[in-house]
């Protein structure tokens, strides 16, 4: 089986789940860890999918690393390749099939409530109609032309869509572990960031932490359920 190919945007963003998952499944990874400036590869000839993780610049920053990682998905979608987005990786995913990236009407940080819409299949994706799942972003993505809107919480309509069978992007952190939460809470970026935005859509570290503990294990199960129908449409 040839590795999954996977972009990491931030040190302290890594795989996460996603990592431990596909390590139960005997599926090999090949991070390149863009942050350190390593090169994409052009092509995914040598790999069975295309995985974005997420991180902390805009998705419209000027920065070539991130027009570099729209023309990996480009090529990905020619060759029906499989893609996954995390929160970044979503929204670099709807700019690179002709969507676009704004300012939310609101930030989401902590543990928010999704919806699946009716007739899309989302719940085929998520394993629920209705799920609470890790979210840290100020910015929203549009649904690109021809993909499918899947899922909605309160604060952010626009939370997963789909393109075909094959590719997932999501505004959310379905990979998210408790060592992810926790050394994001504890970094002074984080907490600046929290205490900036004094709205229902961002809990306070105490509640984050709280919450944590009572909705981790549904989340991981929830990740596993996206992860393993995503891995349907892997080359061999």
């Amino acid at each position: 089986m040839r590795p999954i190919a996977v972009v990491q945007n931030a040190h302290d963003d890594g795989p996460g789940h996603f990592g431990a998952f596909m390590a139960a499944q005997s599926m090999p990874l090949r991070v390149f860890h863009a942050s350190n400036g390593e090169d994409l590869p052009r092509m995914l000839d040598d790999f069975s999918g295309l995985a974005v993780l997420g991180g902390p610049m805009s998705a419209n920053d000027d920065l070539p690393l991130l027009r570099q990682t729209e023309a990996l998905i480009r090529a990905a979608m020619r060759d029906d390749v499989p893609v996954l987005g995390h929160c970044l990786g979503g929204q670099l995913m709807a700019r690179a099939l002709g969507g676009r990236v704004t300012r939310a009407a609101q930030p989401e940080i902590g543990w928010i409530d999704i919806a699946a819409r009716p007739g899309t299949g989302a719940a085929e994706w998520f394993g629920a109609d209705a799920l609470s799942i890790f979210h840290w972003h100020a910015e929203t993505f549009s649904v690109p032309p021809g993909a499918r809107h899947l899922a909605a919480s309160a604060w952010c309509e626009n939370q997963a869509f789909a393109c075909g069978d094959l590719r997932l992007a999501m505004q959310f952190h379905c990979e998210i572990t408790v060592d992810k939460i926790d050394a994001w809470l504890d970094s002074q970026t984080g907490r600046a960031e929290i205490a900036a935005h004094a709205v229902d859509s961002v809990q306070t570290p105490v509640r984050i932490r709280a919450l944590t503990q009572s909705r981790i294990a549904a989340s991981l199960v929830t990740a596993e359920h996206i992860y393993t129908r995503w891995m349907r449409g892997l080359r061999t």
